[in-house]
């Protein structure tokens, strides 16, 4: 792999996190914040049309299911328990982005194949044991004042008849995908959901009609809303 190669791997890689990232703290927002002028309820709508999610109808579950989502968490798990000291994720190539989100927290995203850290880039495919995002809370009786609350993945897959992803790695019947269109990312790494693409353009901004899936896995710190829901109740 070349030098150039590699860069415009990670350049491509790293901003299709962001933009991911960016757009699910828009769903993060939706669910957090009431709006309390015009200026908000406009800005709630300009998320409204940037959030695609949908819910995948009722579908069987087997035992066999059940056991092979459990081996695939526990082997996250077990690569990521390093990473409950932020130090160790920081020198492996994680970056902390974006605000601390009420109910997310703080997105350390792998953008590796920088000068600090001297990893190499993440593969595109999926692989349960490198998330692409690492889910902290501020935690003053954790290493560094962080605790590590759950991962978070991407996903390249075409869609199914369901509005899911086709031949998604974990049980439909248990975890739901979700993407984002129209976004338009800003250099300070800001999104907007309301613009068109000639408008994010004129703006300095990057144009995403469609993003990757995406969805979080809570396993560090258990979630009442379910091990795959978008937020988690109890992280503050």
């Amino acid at each position: 792999m070349t030098k150039t190669y590699l860069a415009v791997t990670v350049r491509y890689r790293t901003a299709t996190v962001l933009l991911a990232l960016g757009s699910c703290m828009f769903a993060a927002a939706q669910e957090s914040l009431v709006p309390s002028s015009h200026h908000d309820m406009n800005m709630h709508a300009g998320m409204e049309t940037a959030h695609e999610h949908h819910m995948a109808p009722a579908v069987g579950l087997t035992f066999t299911d059940l056991e092979q989502t459990a081996s695939q968490l526990e082997k996250a798990r077990h690569a990521t328990e390093k990473y409950r000291d932020v130090h160790v994720a920081e020198a492996d190539g994680y970056r902390a982005i974006g605000p601390d989100v009420p109910g997310m927290g703080i997105h350390y995203v792998h953008v590796a194949g920088d000068r600090q850290s001297g990893q190499e880039p993440h593969s595109a495919a999926f692989d349960i044991e490198r998330p692409d995002i690492l889910l902290y809370e501020k935690d003053s009786s954790a290493p560094s004042g962080y605790a590590l609350v759950g991962v978070s993945y991407l996903l390249t897959a075409n869609s199914d008849t369901d509005g899911q992803p086709k031949n998604p790695p974990f049980p439909k019947a248990l975890a739901s995908w979700h993407r984002h269109s129209d976004l338009c990312v800003f250099p300070d790494r800001t999104v907007n959901g309301d613009l068109s693409e000639d408008q994010c353009n004129a703006k300095g901004g990057q144009f995403t009609q469609l993003t990757q899936w995406m969805i979080h896995a809570w396993i560090w710190k258990d979630s009442p809303a379910g091990v795959f829901s978008p937020t988690n109740p109890t992280v503050q």
